[in-house]
């Protein structure tokens, strides 16, 4: 019975995370009146105030550890009762005493940076808050077939006659419910290869809208970098502890953080093409921050920005060639190789010339050199 819990509630998630990514993919469902973004969140709060109690009694004496979740690997800082996307991780705060942005310019950058956020357009705005939710969704599924999968596993373990026969009442351990019928068990399936609790496309799913979500904090990131975003206008700064170029690196270390979950997942799944993809998102963040110049927590005072940098040039270039390692040669996919080489040759070029314009300060300074001209163009 608790078993048959299990699913249910794994499936349920799986469809929240569907109806989520739906919605954000198709401005239609607002435009025609069918919903809006407030309601999903609504019904997502009120499916997991529903499933609150079920969980309390059927994970009760069980090791009911999250693997997958968002929440658990953003420390709690995205629930569905936080949906700004922005994230900072424990390991940066540590580190912010010693640099250059102290604790209390880290929180207001913080806190302006979800301003701006909340100033979008509200499509725009559902679109980012509900794709967030899609993966909070789709974690709680896949947490949930890979419990079940490790239950079985034990099971077998202590008695393995009596382990067979509940993994052969459990087809979805080993596939993920599409929603349609089936005459065999009552659920169309997905099969997975052997030994792997979740479905790759389920994978690809979570992948995909934490891809999204990242690409959504690059862009505004950039604009508010740029000076160009429209959702800055009439955003004071209440003290001199921090900048615009702050609130830009947060966001983009928030993207870099939704990218890295992407990542994950693709990585899990074996889909090579989408790794390289997300690889070069990665890449565009690097990029961007090594543009911005903003020394940020993880760097000390005494580091130049010239060589901080570089470090994000260095880190952009190795993203991509991960990116090439991970597809192993041209063959495999010639389209997404071809961009990644030429992404690859552009950033070695740029880090070429920071590192002689760099050598060259250090040599003489008789003729002033024109940095200003050497800044990259964000995204370029």
């Amino acid at each position: 019975y608790a078993k048959s819990i299990f699913l249910q509630y794994a499936w349920l998630w799986e469809y929240c995370g569907h109806f989520a990514r739906s919605f954000a993919a198709d401005e239609l469902w607002r435009e025609r009146g069918h919903t809006c973004g407030n309601d999903l969140l609504s019904l997502f709060r009120e499916v997991d105030s529903t499933c609150s109690e079920v969980m309390k009694r059927c994970f009760r004496g069980a090791k009911w550890k999250p693997k997958t979740s968002v929440s658990m690997t953003s420390h709690g800082q995205v629930t569905l009762s936080s949906l700004s996307g922005i994230v900072v991780l424990p390991t940066a705060f540590e580190q912010i005493d010693e640099s250059v942005l102290q604790k209390e310019g880290c929180h207001e950058a913080i806190s302006t940076a979800k301003a701006i956020l909340d100033r979008q357009t509200q499509i725009k705005r559902d679109e980012r808050l509900v794709l967030v939710a899609a993966g909070i969704c789709y974690g709680h599924a896949i947490d949930t077939y890979i419990f079940l999968a490790e239950r079985c596993e034990s099971e077998v373990a202590k008695d393995p006659m009596e382990g067979e026969a509940s993994a052969a009442k459990l087809p979805s351990v080993r596939g993920v419910s599409k929603g349609g019928k089936n005459e065999k068990d009552g659920w169309n399936l997905v099969p997975l290869p052997s030994g792997a609790p979740v479905a790759p496309l389920l994978r690809q799913r979570l992948g995909d809208a934490s891809n999204e979500i990242g690409k959504i904090l690059l862009n505004e990131g950039r604009l508010v970098l740029s000076s160009n975003s429209p959702n800055t206008e009439g955003i004071g700064i209440s003290s001199g502890s921090f900048g615009m170029s702050h609130v830009s690196a947060i966001m983009l270390a928030s993207a870099q953080f939704w990218f890295m979950e992407g990542l994950k997942q693709f990585t899990a799944g074996q889909d090579l093409r989408n790794i390289a993809l997300l690889r070069c998102n990665l890449c565009q963040c690097c990029k961007i921050r090594a543009n911005a110049n903003v020394i940020l927590p993880g760097f000390n005072k005494g580091d130049s920005k010239e060589c901080n940098s570089e470090v994000f040039l260095q880190e952009a270039v190795d993203h991509l060639v991960l990116a090439h390692e991970t597809m192993g040669q041209r063959d495999s996919d010639p389209m997404t190789w071809d961009m990644v080489s030429e992404e690859l040759a552009a950033t070695l070029l740029v880090l070429g010339v920071r590192r002689r314009q760099s050598s060259k300060i250090g040599t003489t300074s008789a003729e002033p050199v024109m940095l200003q001209a050497l800044r990259l163009t964000p995204g370029a």
